[in-house]
């Protein structure tokens, strides 16, 4: 790394002030912001003046709690006045037994039956709602699909049909996965929104030029080697899991805590004899991160247990 006659004098100061090392090497993984594509993460909150959703005739909009929703015939959209996030959900169907042609014409029909071209529409759909276009790096899709016949027989792949596709955005910062974001959308043959989901909150600076550079400290096959000794003295299966990531982490859309974001080296620990894996964050000197929602729900999952 290039010093220049600033880096030089805070080394200098750092030095005869004798700061902890756990500051110094934090100091050391700062960054230029002028090499870094986006130097921080940018908020986006989405609202139903934004999205496509119709909620149809006698919409009402009401608020209870933390939440505001909008609730009309065809669907409720739901925001969460904390953090931000948003959810739209279809109203559901009549129950009962029906026929294949009886569910889908209750159902709404499907944009197309091309899933490239299901998210190039809702990508561009919510680009153009705010979504920062550099911060998405990919799009993928899931697939719902619907089907008859008795219920003995089991899923028959064969009479399943396409009900719709629902794409959702992938988001990174230079490069680098930032876990907890969601932006997705179904869309009808109106192109109008019937399914959707964002929370899109803000990085901060500082944990994205630390990202950078415990990207470019983990290019060393020896330093990855060493973090994931680190994770395997804690996590023996860490030992066979696959090739670990940097990620940016941050507290998920229901947590009404403070926020959290951190720059992280996550590995998936497999458990041998099955069941759930684990995921192992490591921060920039190898130290096991674990954010506020993660703790809140080990302590209600511990109180239901006794």
């Amino acid at each position: 790394m290039k010093l220049n006659s600033m880096s030089i004098y805070l080394l200098v100061v750092l030095g005869a002030l004798h700061i902890p090392m756990a500051m110094a090497n934090d100091l050391q993984l700062q960054v230029d912001d002028t090499s870094l594509l986006n130097t921080k993460g940018v908020k986006y909150i989405h609202s139903i003046e934004k999205s496509r959703f119709n909620p149809g005739i006698r919409a009402q909009h009401e608020i209870e709690g933390s939440y505001s929703r909008t609730v009309g015939d065809k669907g409720v959209f739901m925001k969460d006045t904390v953090t931000g996030a948003t959810l739209l959900v279809p109203n559901a169907l009549s129950t009962g037994p029906k026929s294949m042609e009886a569910l889908k014409a209750e159902l709404p029909q499907f944009l197309t039956d091309d899933p490239d071209k299901h998210s190039a529409a809702v990508k561009a759909y919510l680009l153009e709602a705010g979504i920062p276009a550099n911060e998405v790096s990919e799009t993928y899709i899931t697939t719902t699909m619907g089907g008859g016949g008795p219920i003995g027989a089991g899923i028959q792949a064969a009479e399943s049909k396409l009900l719709w596709y629902t794409t959702h955005l992938k988001r990174s910062l230079n490069g680098i996965p930032v876990e907890g974001s969601f932006a997705f959308a179904t869309l009808d043959n109106q192109g109008k929104s019937f399914s959707e989901g964002v929370y899109w909150p803000a990085i901060p600076a500082h944990v994205v030029r630390k990202a950078a550079a415990l990207k470019r400290k983990l290019s060393s096959t020896d330093v990855e080697q060493q973090f994931r000794g680190k994770a395997e003295a804690i996590y023996p299966n860490a030992a066979s899991s696959e090739a670990g990531e940097v990620r940016i982490v941050h507290t998920n859309a229901g947590y009404h805590g403070k926020f959290e974001a951190e720059a992280v080296y996550s590995l998936v620990v497999r458990n041998p004899e099955g069941g759930k894996a684990q995921i192992v964050r490591l921060d920039e000197i190898g130290t096991p991160t674990i954010m506020g929602d993660e703790v809140k729900a080990a302590l209600e999952d511990s109180a239901k247990k006794k």
